[in-house]
C-alpha cells in the first residue's frame, strides 16, 4: 500500500461528480455555518426593512443634538445585551449573538474569512472539534468584550470573535502558509504567522485608542482562544478534541469534488517498495513511527526531518 492510499493521508480526493461550483469545496460544518449566518441576516433584513415588524425594528430619534436609540426586542433577546443577560439570565446570548450581523459588509467579510480558513481547519482537526472550537471561541470573545469594555446598554453582534479563533488556529498550525493580503489596494504576500501577528497588533492598538462601535477586544479574545487551543493551554485540546480527517459525509448539496489540505514540506507519492501488511506497517520502523504520528496528530505535526525521511524513502522506490 502506498502512502497515498492511507485514509489519513488523503486530504484531497477527487470524486467523480458532474456537479461543481462553490458548494463542492465546502466542509460540512463550514457550509452550515455559512447558511445559518446568511439565513439569519436575510430574515432580519426582511422582517425589519420590508415587513417592518415591531419586534425587529430599532428606532432612532433625535432631540436637539442628542441621539436616542431604542434597540429592537430582537436585538435585546438574541444579541449580547447585558441588561437582558442579567435580568433574564439569557446566557444563550453568548451563542446567538455570533449569528447576527450589523450590516451586509460585516456579514460579507466574516463569511469570506470563514470560507477561506474554516474549511482548512475543519479538515485538520475534524468536524466535531471544529464546531466546538468555533462556538467556544465566540463565547470567550464575548466574555472578553463584556469584561473589559463598558458596553452595558449596547447590543454586541457578529461572528468576528469566532472567526478570529479560526484565523489564529490556522496561522499557528500552518505558520509558513503564504497568503495574499491587501493593504489598502496593494496586494502583499506574507506568511500566515506574520499576518496574524500584524492583525493582533493592529487590533490591540485600535482597542486602546478607538472608541468606535467595533469590538476590538472581542477580536483579541478570539485570537487568544485560538492560540490557547493549538498550544493546549488549560487542556483545551482535550476538551474540544482533535480528530484530523474526521469529516462526515454530507450529501445535502452533492459530493465534494476536491478536498483542501494544508501541510508543510513536499508531497511524497510512495513510501517505498515495501508492501504493507494487514496492520499497515511498512517494515521500516522509522517510517512506521512517522506514519503513526501523522495518523494520530495530523500532517502539520511532522518535522522537517520527518519529511526528509519520507522523501528519502520515496527516492528509493
Amino acid at each position: 500500500m502506498s502512502l497515498q492510499d492511507r485514509d489519513y493521508y488523503r486530504y484531497q480526493r477527487r470524486e467523480q461528480s458532474s456537479r461543481g461550483g462553490f458548494l463542492t469545496y465546502l466542509t460540512p460544518v463550514v457550509k452550515w455555518l455559512l447558511f445559518l449566518n446568511v439565513g439569519v441576516f436575510v430574515i432580519q433584513y426582511v422582517c425589519e426593512k420590508i415587513l417592518q415588524l415591531p419586534f425587529f425594528v430599532t428606532r432612532i430619534s433625535r432631540q436637539g443634538a442628542q441621539l436616542f436609540v431604542e434597540y429592537s426586542e430582537y436585538e435585546k433577546i438574541f444579541a449580547l445585551y447585558v441588561p437582558y443577560l442579567k435580568k433574564y439570565f439569557l446566557f444563550s446570548q453568548y451563542v446567538t449573538y455570533q449569528f447576527m450581523h450589523g450590516g451586509f459588509l460585516h456579514l460579507l467579510f466574516n463569511m469570506l474569512a470563514l470560507y477561506m480558513f474554516g474549511r482548512y481547519i475543519e479538515y485538520q482537526i475534524g468536524s466535531r472539534p471544529f464546531i466546538k472550537l468555533y462556538l467556544l471561541g465566540g463565547i470567550f470573545a464575548g466574555i472578553c468584550h463584556l469584561v473589559f469594555v463598558n458596553a452595558y446598554g449596547t447590543p454586541v453582534v457578529g461572528a468576528s470573535g469566532a472567526i478570529c479563533t479560526v484565523l489564529a488556529a490556522f496561522a499557528i498550525m500552518n505558520p509558513d502558509t503564504k497568503l495574499m493580503v491587501f493593504l489598502g489596494f496593494i496586494p502583499v504576500i506574507m506568511k500566515a504567522r506574520t499576518m496574524v501577528l500584524l492583525y493582533a497588533l493592529y487590533t490591540l492598538i485600535m482597542a486602546l485608542i478607538s472608541d468606535g462601535n467595533v469590538a476590538h477586544l472581542a477580536h483579541l479574545g478570539g485570537l487568544l482562544f485560538g492560540f490557547m487551543y493549538v498550544k493546549n493551554f488549560l487542556g483545551l485540546k482535550k476538551l474540544i478534541g482533535y480528530a484530523p480527517g474526521d469529516i462526515p459525509r454530507d450529501n445535502s448539496f452533492g459530493h465534494f469534488r476536491e478536498r483542501a489540505r494544508v501541510y508543510r514540506g513536499p508531497e511524497p507519492h510512495e513510501a517505498g517498495p515495501a508492501q504493507t501488511s494487514s496492520n499497515e506497517t511498512t517494515g521500516d520502523e522509522r517510517l512506521d513511527e512517522i506514519l503513526e504520528k501523522m495518523k494520530k496528530y495530523g500532517m502539520h505535526t511532522l518535522t522537517d526531518e520527518d519529511w526528509q525521511y519520507i522523501q528519502k524513502k520515496r527516492s528509493e522506490r
